[in-house]
């Protein structure tokens, strides 16, 4: 299940899958004729409102569950681990999900290991795959081994944080802001107009090998210059003009997900407002989804439970964190 609002649009809370919305509603007309719901209703209900995103009313249902009533304890205890994901100290998920690190049933083991996957990247270690028909487990390894990097500049100071690349070049544009946004007032990303013109200075650099980022000086001569910064490595051009902000935001386009981190201490930033709309191949730009990161840092900013991904040429990706600033990014739809 992929929402595409996080948030309720207009008077009426709308569920737009139709066989949930039946099935949802079908037990809601059960419920009705109780005198008093059981606690296997309240995991029903808590699992029907995990499906909308209504983690608060869950939340709510859950906590009145009487675990000691029920026939099994297996789905209290992910729903319990599940939901600890939603706090600021999910560690508890850790001892509950390892408890069933050599369940019997693969289907459920492998719930658990994801639990302890996700508990590992958070801390830093490379995404697992624990079922290779489990389509976002496949995606991040995926992301991971692909050629990518972003990067920022702050302080007369380019911070280039990169994946699987040795080397980048980095080309330094003179531009005049106020003639730029004359001219282009809604375009966040004018790099493009430098594309044949030579730029004003170069500077070749080595990426070592075990590092995810690097940090430059904005050469001296540029220091009090309006500079659009060029990096082109692995095939990929990105610019940004000299402006600042602390987030790192880093791309990978071919599987549709972004990854926020902070500048400074590189840990991934959860509860990122991200808001995604779409340029679709005729033209017309509308409202994809919006949602938070995730306490990974992560995002998927192009699954949907439609087909409109199909006729998407780009997107347009606005991440605000209330720290750490705002930014927006533009992205080529995925081509597979």
């Amino acid at each position: 299940m992929v929402n595409a609002r996080a948030h309720t649009f207009g008077a009426r809370r709308k569920i737009l899958v139709g066989r949930l919305h039946a099935q949802y509603h079908a037990l809601l007309n059960i419920l009705r004729y109780r005198a008093e719901l059981t606690d296997e209703d309240r995991m029903a209900l808590t699992y029907y409102l995990l499906l909308q995103d209504r983690v608060a009313e869950a939340r709510v249902r859950f906590a009145r569950v009487n675990a000691g009533n029920l026939a099994t304890r297996l789905q209290h205890d992910y729903f319990t681990a599940y939901l600890d994901f939603f706090n600021d100290r999910p560690a508890a998920a850790r001892k509950i999900a390892q408890k069933y690190a050599a369940y019997p049933v693969e289907r459920w083991r492998n719930l658990f290991g994801a639990v302890i996957a996700q508990l590992d990247e958070i801390e830093g270690k490379a995404p697992k795959v624990l079922d290779k028909d489990d389509r976002d487990e496949v995606q991040a390894q995926l992301a991971a081994t692909e050629r990518t990097f972003e990067f920022t500049v702050e302080a007369k100071k380019i911070t280039l944080n990169y994946q699987n690349l040795a080397s980048a070049r980095v080309n330094y544009y003179l531009m005049d802001i106020e003639l730029m946004f004359s001219r282009q007032p809604f375009v966040q990303n004018r790099g493009g107009q430098f594309a044949y013109i030579q730029p004003n200075s170069t500077q070749d650099v080595k990426l070592p090998a075990g590092q995810k980022a690097v940090t430059l000086d904005l050469p001296k001569a540029l220091h009090n210059r309006n500079v659009m910064v060029e990096v082109v490595a692995g095939g990929k051009t990105r610019t940004q003009a000299y402006f600042s902000h602390s987030l790192v935001v880093q791309m990978m386009e071919n599987y549709g997900q972004l990854r926020l981190t902070d500048q400074a201490t590189g840990k991934p930033l959860p509860k990122a407002y991200v808001k995604v709309y779409s340029r679709m191949k005729n033209g017309v730009v509308e409202f994809y989804k919006d949602g938070y990161t995730d306490l990974r840092g992560r995002f998927d900013y192009t699954s949907l439970n439609t087909d409109q991904l199909a006729a998407v040429d780009k997107f347009a990706i606005l991440v605000v964190s209330e720290a750490q600033g705002s930014t927006v990014r533009e992205a080529k739809a995925p081509k597979r």
